[in-house]
């Protein structure tokens, strides 16, 4: 916790890439290797980020094993939003387990489910009389149905697929323009991160340069 009353507030808010979770076998990465956390040290005292990911989260779907609750993201996000306001910044990278085998969604139907987070951004800092905060919306990195431990880790139990993989592929397309209309920020994390051997979650080094990217864009703004 930064308990400098001026801090710059930051909520990163997405799945188990967010969350830090590592490729085959699903670990999950420690605080300083995360990009959450290298981005906290990047940007310094000044800052304060607040980690908010959860393997398994989507935009607006509920999960159907009852043994995963609050996996529907804008549910929690309302909440989240309540808890931290007023914010400086939210950053939010969903959308990849919308993609799963059982949710059928094509990437139309990700966005517009995208599109209620900063609607209710908007809503909330209105009825509250805050200034909204500067919104970052995330395209995530692709799903690679080609990689050494896809099809033992993520296709085999019939979560993802390759029509899961082609349609991450279009993704960044919709975000781009959800944020466009709302005069949100945009970047495709695709352009500069990789998946591990499971084809689903940020290597190492991409958790390094999401970071990189992030601290420029914050910085400029």
């Amino acid at each position: 916790m930064n308990t400098d009353p001026y801090a710059i507030k930051i909520l990163c808010f997405g799945d188990s890439n967010t969350h830090g979770t590592t490729p085959y076998p699903g670990e999950r990465y420690k605080a300083n290797e995360r990009w959450t956390g290298l981005l906290q040290k990047q940007l310094g005292e000044k800052y304060y980020l607040i980690e908010e990911g959860l393997g398994g989260r989507t935009t607006d779907l509920d999960h159907p094993d009852p043994k995963k609750p609050s996996r529907n993201g804008l549910i929690y996000f309302k909440a989240c939003i309540d808890s931290h306001s007023p914010l400086d910044y939210v950053v939010i990278m969903l959308g990849t387990n919308d993609l799963k085998i059982t949710y059928k969604r094509t990437a139309d139907d990700v966005a517009n489910a995208l599109r209620q987070f900063p609607e209710y951004i908007f809503s909330y800092n209105g009825g509250k009389g805050y200034l909204s905060p500067k919104i970052i919306l995330l395209s995530p990195v692709h799903i690679n149905n080609h990689a050494n431990k896809f099809s033992e880790y993520m296709s085999t139990p019939g979560i993802y697929d390759e029509v899961s993989a082609l349609t991450s592929t279009r993704l960044a397309e919709k975000i781009e323009l959800v944020a466009n209309e709302l005069k949100c920020q945009f970047f495709d994390v695709a352009a500069i991160a990789n998946t591990g051997d499971d084809g689903l979650h940020l290597n190492r080094e991409s958790h390094q340069k999401l970071a990189d990217k992030l601290k420029a864009i914050i910085t400029s703004t």
